[in-house]
């Protein structure tokens, strides 16, 4: 494994930031920590990098024990989210910066050092601004040469704090996925953090969920997507609609709406379902509604039902256009939803 942490733990006070976190990113793998604010991961990816010290546990790195070394000594590349370049240089002297601080007997020669810089600025897309200062180039291609210049000292490993955080949504969908195919080429290993779950399923190999300095689940985006551990992983990985209900007796009650079969204790139990998961007929058999509102999301429609009797919120079945057209839901339609796949959980799961 090219990064493994074991047993990590870190209070600040009376919080508690991670509470015995164990991760292995095996090399060469692109994997993405997700979670909501204050969930501990920007916390992990720093004690990763030796910019914070855990209470306990161990850090490894490519096999090597790392807990103690300082940052400088772990042969890790950082990128954060707001590039931190420096605004006095040049676009050329802000990729070489890690070069020419080396002491001086590791310290490559000045040859050695352009011709690694112009390397990586042909890399990124970019030799043609190394005699520009930062704030004459857009942010994603700060953000670039922030990723340009981590990748000069050759890390061992890459760690990349919300990489694209800054970003208006057009340019973080070029650069995620410029990201994937320049980890395709290089094959380092690396390991980002992200609140944003499409940018975690669309780039990463795998991912790991986290929530309140836990882990919740990790696997690969697909098992993560499909296959969610928790009602919390259910609700923050892709989108879904959620429906108070009671199990009795072998079936779980939405308000007056018709019973579903669901074996298990009964209780309060909240159901998570994806809007993909939801089907719509006219022909009876499900919970009975009415369309209130028809959204067309680029390839998607969104067809707003609200069901008798089940609250105030509607709920949300996604289309595909063509499937849409086909059979032609329109506002004020009465129609009927049937959950085709769906989660069961305790509230405090969600909450």
């Amino acid at each position: 494994m090219s990064i493994r942490v074991d047993a990590i733990r870190k209070r600040f006070g009376d919080f508690v930031a991670l509470d015995d976190i164990e991760i292995d990113v095996a090399t060469g793998q692109l994997a993405a920590i997700l979670g909501p604010s204050g969930c501990g991961k920007t916390t992990l990816l720093r004690i990763i990098a030796g910019l914070e010290t855990p209470d306990a546990g161990r850090v490894f790195l490519l096999g090597r024990e790392a807990t103690e070394l300082p940052v400088q000594k772990r042969r890790v590349g950082f990128v954060f989210q707001h590039y931190a370049l420096f605004r006095h240089m040049t676009v050329f002297d802000n990729v070489a910066f890690g070069l020419t601080v080396r002491p001086r007997r590791e310290r490559p020669a000045r040859a050695a050092i352009r011709a690694k810089v112009e390397e990586l600025l042909g890399l990124v897309q970019l030799d043609w601004a190394a005699a520009r200062r930062p704030a004459q180039l857009s942010g994603g291609q700060r953000q670039r040469i922030a990723l340009a210049r981590a990748l000069a000292v050759e890390p061992e490993v890459l760690l990349l704090d919300e990489p694209f955080g800054a970003l208006d949504t057009q340019v973080r969908q070029e650069l995620r996925r410029w990201l994937r195919r320049l980890h395709d080429a290089l094959h380092f290993t690396s390991l980002f953090v992200t609140h944003d779950q499409q940018e975690a399923l669309e780039v990463a190999d795998a991912v790991i969920v986290m929530r309140r300095g836990r882990i919740e689940q990790r696997g690969t985006p697909a098992e993560v997507y499909d296959r969610p551990a928790t009602g919390f992983v259910h609700r923050f990985v892709g989108s879904s609609n959620e429906l108070a209900a009671e199990r009795r007796g072998g079936a779980l009650l939405v308000g007056p709406l018709p019973p579903i079969a669901s074996s298990g204790p009964d209780g309060r139990f909240s159901i998570v379902v994806r809007p993909q998961d939801l089907g719509l007929s006219r022909g009876g058999g499900g919970w009975p509604g009415r369309v209130v509102a028809v959204r067309a999301i680029g390839a998607l429609v969104h067809v707003e039902v609200q069901l008798e009797g089940a609250g105030p919120d509607p709920v949300v079945a996604e289309f595909s256009r063509e499937r849409f057209r086909h059979e032609g839901y329109a506002v004020g339609d009465a129609v009927f939803v049937t959950p085709a796949r769906f989660g069961v959980y305790p509230p405090e799961e969600l909450s």
